[in-house]
């Protein structure tokens, strides 16, 4: 647990380092370590211990029947902590599960000492507690609900009910799930002005905060406990991820029926079952069958993941597969943790009461396979392999399966299914000699049946003629490892035309699990009509699959196989020139995806060799960000390849044209590898223009992840380069993040100047929207600077300058920060006739967005005047607004400072305003 799993090569010298370490540092104190046994022991008095201390004072609160006595012990024990939990210790498994737990049983501390103080009536003593611990642990229901309880006692009902709203807000976006019923009626109680919401048990189960090294207890996985802080709720998403069932399955029933045993919900096994076996078996097939046949007895759903454990360029990561597995369980992208630790542990807690079915496909390893295990009991785990993964049959209790080839009648059956049981029928003899030639093993008669279903003129002796020649039949038929598998895809190969043929070879150098006819004539230098009837044959001999319309993947023993045709038959100029076609290919496809997310000053890298039709067109941003998911793998693997094969410009345009497609999908971790990627590419080039935009990237990206002081260190360094540079858009960006950051960490005056000089640049580059964007946020820093009088003559000024434009969301956001200046300075009446012109102005240019916003606060206005019903209409529209929202979309209270690394794009104007004004009227 020390060294998370990966300890030094000379981890005994190094833990007796560690140990006469901690023996000099604790020399003159009552401490002392011994040698006791096979370890060491730490000797001294339990009470200097903090944690003991905290444990020692919660018992004694627990055991106190009066508020007030109890009160007083929590107080003490809160007062040991001096923030989170093994604060210093690096990430890892000791503070995913040790320190959680305490930061739990802190937690419990502090809603307990609210329970006492509010039956107590002293509501208002723990206000300030509570906001504190509610702000870093925003989705606690518990503390939203004490927290509303207090500020309700002390008279603040208006405070308390926009508590419950922010809550019940981050709930949806974050979750997916609504308030729990406690919540709920805490809320109603309040609403009411009645002090009577629903009070915590009395007795509650108070978390562990043992100092023993955390470990599942043989059967945990069967007898699941959970500590309150760490439960998950039902996930919103039920994925359906199965693959499609191949067609023409046959036989396999004692099979299905031992995965039957192990596995389905009524099994009499652990529910974890590995298939393995020779290649070409069917061991995915038989898995993938009996998922579907047992799918909906799995009512949480199911999971996929090919591991892909023999592919050339490397299995795919656990962590890449987990965060896989939690988006389609519901969680955000923003909220998946970007430690492979913490992400593990978020994905056993979520699973541990669901009831779900994981299947991972080619898995290289055990260690692949571990952190991808479900904890429910009522869960079921089937993983194949090549390999015989003896450590998950050993250490994990894995029941295993070794898949052996067809009995002679499902082989028969197979054969009929391929080619039709009349031509069975009539040459039984030669049907049983093709069984033996191909030795019962599915893929090599699957291959026989196509190439007697692609020469329906051939005969069945035909066809095992031909195979008696070992010169075409050993490969195919030898069944120890991969040379059964290549010589079964040789033979394939024979069949294919001659654009099918040289693009199977070359789909050695596509780096994604999926190809389109686009990027396949790409690699074949040739129009998209011939790549697509290539890919097409391809399909037919099942060498690649049809996944969804018009893309296609492919089994990793086939890539292996492409793999080897490459390295025996292309040499290294036809293999450059395919690689550099695709290079340009991505280039010019995410430069056209790009112009859906780009501002208009933004330039999309595109090589101008690549004609129009070879690249995708898009009718809308959606599908562009559609494609771009399905290609992202593959993008992101070609920046790395065209780094290592010194590409630099290649691959720094490519990370610069994926950052905007990054910023509309709104996922920050993925945005930072990739432009930390084209950042390596650019600082080899040291072109300053790249520089300055990666640079800029990255800063954005790591401030989107709270990252502030090395956001503040790559913005400044975008600035630096920018210098020189007819970047001004970029400097105004860069500085205006900067800004934000200072004025984050409270240094309001460096803030302001940053901002200046942001509006002095945008200024003299005669960027309007950028202008306004700029005296927005600056209007935002003079708010938050109490400079009421400024904050609203900037903001007028941002309105101003966007008036006689198209309205844009920079306006309506202009327009809602002098709302707030407004109501700062008591100009009650003006702030009203604003923001019923924000409201008219979202309804006609359907900005939900900013429409709910701005009829939240017009609801709190009115409700601030004495006017309750209008208050409580507005409310009950701005809910019925969010209740009809698009999953796709994020209702979020808009804050003042707009998005700082792109300026909006204005839609089109109505053409009869006059009209549409009447409609809304």
């Amino acid at each position: 647990m020390v060294w998370d799993g990966m300890p030094p090569p000379r981890v005994r010298e190094a833990l007796q380092g560690h140990i006469a370490g901690l023996r000099k540092a604790l020399e003159g104190s009552d401490w002392s370590v011994l040698r006791q046994g096979a370890g060491y022991v730490l000797r001294g008095s339990a009470a200097a211990v903090d944690t003991e201390e905290f444990r020692r004072l919660v018992a004694a609160a627990d055991a106190e029947p009066e508020d007030e006595p109890a009160a007083a012990l929590l107080r003490a024990a809160l007062g040991l902590w001096q923030g989170d939990a093994l604060t210093g210790v690096p990430e890892g498994e000791l503070r995913s599960t040790l320190g959680a737990e305490l930061d739990e049983a802190r937690l419990w501390a502090v809603e307990t000492l609210a329970e006492h103080e509010l039956r107590s009536g002293r509501g208002a003593a723990v206000v300030r507690l509570l906001e504190e611990t509610l702000a870093s642990n925003r989705l606690r229901e518990p503390l939203t609900g004490a927290l509303m309880r207090a500020l309700s006692q002390e008279g603040r009902q208006a405070e308390a009910l926009e508590v419950y709203h922010e809550t019940r807000q981050r709930l949806r976006d974050e979750l997916g799930v609504a308030p729990g019923q406690r919540l709920l009626k805490t809320f109603e109680a309040v609403l009411r002005g009645h002090d009577d919401a629903p009070a915590a048990p009395q007795q509650r189960h108070r978390p562990s905060t043992s100092t023993a090294a955390p470990g599942p207890a043989a059967g945990a996985r069967h007898s699941p406990q959970q500590s309150p802080g760490n439960r998950r709720p039902t996930p919103c998403v039920i994925p359906r991820q199965l693959p499609r069932l191949p067609g023409k399955l046959v036989g396999r029933s004692a099979e299905l029926a031992w995965l039957d045993r192990e596995c389905d919900a009524a099994r009499d096994g652990y529910g974890m079952a590995l298939v393995t076996g020779p290649a070409g078996v069917g061991k995915t097939a038989l898995v993938v069958r009996w998922a579907h046949g047992v799918a909906e007895r799995y009512p949480d759903g199911q999971l996929f993941a090919d591991l892909r454990g023999f592919d050339p360029g490397g299995p795919t990561s656990s962590a890449a597969v987990l965060s896989g597995f939690l988006e389609a369980l519901g969680v955000p992208a923003a909220r998946i943790p970007e430690d492979i630790g913490h992400r593990q542990a978020y994905f056993r807690d979520i699973t541990q009461p669901l009831r779900l079915l994981v299947v991972l496909d080619n898995a290289p390893s055990a260690e692949s396979v571990r952190p991808l295990l479900p904890t429910g009991s009522g869960c079921a785990t089937v993983v194949t392999g090549r390999s015989v993964l003896a450590d998950l049959v050993i250490l994990d209790g894995v029941a295993p399966l070794a898949l052996a080839t067809l009995s002679r009648d499902e082989a028969l059956q197979l054969v009929e299914a391929m080619t039709g049981a009349h031509r069975v029928a009539a040459e039984p003899g030669a049907a049983r000699r093709l069984l033996e030639l191909c030795g019962r093993l599915p893929l090599a008669l699957r291959i026989a049946g196509a190439r007697l279903a692609a020469r329906p003129n051939w005969s069945i002796a035909d066809l095992a003629a031909e195979l008696e020649d070992e010169r075409q039949r050993l490969g195919m038929l030898r069944m120890a490892e991969d040379h059964g598998v290549a010589a079964a895809l040789s033979a394939t190969r024979r069949l294919l035309a001659p654009d099918a043929d040289r693009l199977l070879t070359l789909l050695a150098l596509h780096p994604g699990p999926q190809i389109d006819a686009l990027a396949a004539a790409a690699l074949l230098g040739c129009g998209a009509p011939r790549a697509h009837e290539a890919l097409g044959t391809l399909g037919v001999y099942h060498l690649v699959e049809e996944a969804s319309p018009g893309r296609f993947g492919w089994h990793d023993l086939v890539r292996l196989y492409c793999g080897e045709l490459l390295d025996g038959e292309v040499g290294d100029d036809e293999r450059g020139r395919a690689t550099t076609r695709l290079l340009d290919y991505y280039l010019a496809a995410t430069a056209e995806a790009g112009t859906f997310t780009r501002s208009s000053a933004d330039v999309g890298f595109g090589p101008g060799g690549v004609p129009p039709e070879a690249v995708p067109r898009f009718a809308c941003a959606a599908e562009a960000l559609a494609w771009y998911r399905e290609e992202e793998s593959a993008v992101q693997s070609l920046i790395g390849h065209a780094t290592k094969a010194s590409e630099y410009e290649a691959a720094w345009k490519l990370a610069d044209n994926c950052v905007n497609l990054y910023l509309a999908r709104e996922a920050p971790g993925t945005w930072l590898e990739c432009a930390q990627a084209g950042l390596g590419a650019a600082e080899h080039l040291a072109d300053p223009y790249a520089l300055t935009r990666l640079h800029y990237a990255v800063g954005s990206a790591q401030q989107a992840r709270g990252r502030l002081p090395e956001a503040q260190h790559h913005l400044r360094a975008a600035l630096r380069f920018a210098r020189d540079l007819p970047l001004g858009l970029v400097r105004v960006r860069s500085g205006l993040a900067v800004a934000l950051i200072h004025i984050t960490l409270g240094e309001d005056a460096e803030g302001l100047a940053c901002l200046e000089s942001a509006l002095a640049e945008s200024r003299a580059l005669g960027h309007i929207p950028a202008e306004a964007l700029t005296l927005n946020n600056l209007a935002y820093a003079l708010l938050k600077g109490a400079r009421f009088d400024e904050a609203r003559d900037a903001a007028r000024q941002a309105v101003a300058l966007l008036s006689a434009q198209p309205v844009c969301r920079a306006y309506l956001a202009a327009l809602l920060t002098l709302c707030e200046a407004l109501l700062r300075l008591g100009a009650v009446a003006e702030a009203e006739e604003r923001l019923r012109e924000s409201i008219h102005l979202c309804r006609v240019y359907d900005y939900l967005g900013y429409l709910v916003s701005a009829t939240h606060w017009y609801a709190d206005l009115l409700e601030g005047l004495g006017r309750d019903h209008e208050a409580d209409v507005q409310r009950a529209v701005a809910e019925e607004l969010s209740e009809g929202e698009p999953d796709s979309w994020t209702v979020e209270r808009t804050s003042p400072a707009v998005a700082l690394w792109s300026v909006p794009v204005a839609p089109v104007v109505p053409a009869d305003t006059d009209a549409q004004d009447e409609r809304e009227a």
